[in-house]
């Protein structure tokens, strides 16, 4: 079955190739065949989910097209004439099932949906130099940064050149701070390519917040960046400090969120608000967690507890509670739940990520390394995985979440960061609840290690 499949696509990959703007045909077919899956057999309508499309990408695209697609020497026509003898020899059911892989393999090929990687290198007047060192004492160097300049390590250099493309140094410190304290800038040139991702352009001219973005509606979103690092108590997340058990780890984590957190909050009262542009728009923070060691695997456990006060309970089924406080320093409580009422207002939603870390950057390289990944799906429940680099696929959005607040004064404008692996959550004032928008196949968590099959 596999030499069908490889020799078919083979066959629309040339079809295609042959006719003008062969990648908007290539988009059209791979539409059109999502579609037509909609109302196959449970095993291709779940694997339509795998591809990264929103429904509304594809219903419908069958009544779009147009003679280079499906007319008699268009890729359409193919595949139905191929599928049709199959399904004769093998069944319908199974025919469907190759003919949703071909369509895969052709998302793939064409790096559609889930396989997309920007390749774009944009020019900026004051370009970002992240890796011309600017320090000569090597103790100032951030540890992270240390471990990119290592020779093999050039290809995530690359990626992350990539990035930070078209970003403009406006204040002549970001590629200083990159190399001492690393972690807030690495945040910002990965938030700065996701917003290039969903055709956001970013209005340099304005100092702060670190961006005044523009969707593709038009509508200006103002975006405030912020690392949640570690107390000056404790030890950094580099230091290989031994993992805290759940309960502390969360609480930590918690503390530290909304620390970063309220300093922004603090800061749009005595800066922002004063700004023309920021006045009557949106208003946005964007963090990552860096607090301590094994950040990473908090998911959204923390800033849920941190947002709507609510957690879930590992050893009693994994049932709701509520979470209203957390602890300082062993004996401070801190009221969490900031998204129940309308305390922070002011705030329009939280962007977090806990995916967007150097590993985000090493699945954009070809780099030889095994990758665990654990993913989210409706039915089954987390799917865990572990494949070699070459065959690990995530996006550069993949792990994305978007926390709305619904007593924001200036909500987000409706569609924003609407991409099918940005997961979007919404609290219910009235019933209390927390609706989790995340999708099928998208990204929780991610290890990565020296690949098994490498001689290093």
């Amino acid at each position: 079955m596999q030499k069908i499949i490889d020799s078919t696509v083979a066959i629309l990959i040339k079809t295609i190739d042959s006719k003008k703007d062969s990648r908007k045909i290539a988009l059209q077919f791979i539409l059109e065949e999502l579609d037509a899956a909609r109302n196959g057999n449970d095993f291709v309508r779940d694997r339509i989910k795998s591809f990264y499309f929103n429904e509304n990408d594809y219903i419908g695209a069958m009544d779009q097209s147009w003679e280079d697609v499906d007319g008699e020497s268009g890729p359409q026509q193919i595949l139905v004439t191929i599928t049709i003898a199959l399904s004769q020899e093998v069944g319908v059911d199974t025919a469907a099932m190759v003919r949703i892989s071909i369509a895969e393999y052709l998302a793939h090929h064409y790096k559609f949906g889930r396989f997309y990687k920007s390749s774009e290198v944009k020019a900026a007047s004051k370009p970002l130099n992240l890796f011309e060192i600017l320090v000569d004492n090597e103790s100032l160097l951030h540890p992270h940064f240390k471990f990119l300049l290592e020779k093999e390590n050039k290809p995530i250099c690359d990626v992350l050149s990539r990035w930070a493309s078209g970003f403009e140094d406006r204040d002549n410190k970001f590629n200083y701070e990159f190399q001492t304290t690393f972690n807030s800038s690495f945040w910002e040139i990965y938030l700065y390519q996701c917003f290039k991702d969903l055709n956001m352009t970013v209005d340099f001219s304005k100092a702060s917040p670190d961006f005044t973005v523009k969707n593709p509606n038009g509508e200006i979103i103002n975006i405030e960046a912020v690392t949640a690092n570690h107390a000056h108590n404790s030890a950094p997340e580099w230091s290989g400090e031994e993992f805290k058990r759940n309960d502390d780890f969360l609480n930590f984590a918690c503390v530290r969120i909304l620390n970063a957190i309220n300093s922004k909050h603090k800061k749009f009262f005595q800066t922002y608000s004063q700004y023309e542009h920021v006045k009557g728009t949106p208003f946005v923070v964007a963090i990552a967690p860096f607090e301590q060691s094994m950040f990473f695997i908090q998911n959204n456990e923390a800033i849920n507890r941190v947002l709507y006060g609510q957690g879930i309970d590992k050893y009693n089924d994994f049932v709701d509670i509520e979470v209203p406080v957390a602890i300082k320093n062993e004996n401070v409580p801190l009221e969490l739940g900031i998204f129940t009422n309308n305390k922070y207002k002011e705030i329009s939603a939280i962007i977090f990520s806990t995916t967007a870390t150097i590993g985000k950057a090493i699945t954009q390289t070809s780099l030889a390394r095994d990758i665990r990944s654990s993913r989210y799906h409706e039915q089954r429940g987390l799917i865990m995985e572990i494949t070699e680099n070459a065959k690990h696929f995530e996006t550069h959005l993949d792990g994305l979440q978007i926390f709305h607040n619904p007593y924001a004064i200036n909500k987000l404008p409706p569609g924003t960061f609407e991409r099918y692996e940005v997961s979007h959550y919404h609290y219910d004032t009235a019933s209390k609840t927390i609706d989790n928008q995340q999708k099928s196949y998208t990204l929780i968590s991610r290890n990565i290690w020296p690949s098994s099959s490498s001689d290093s």
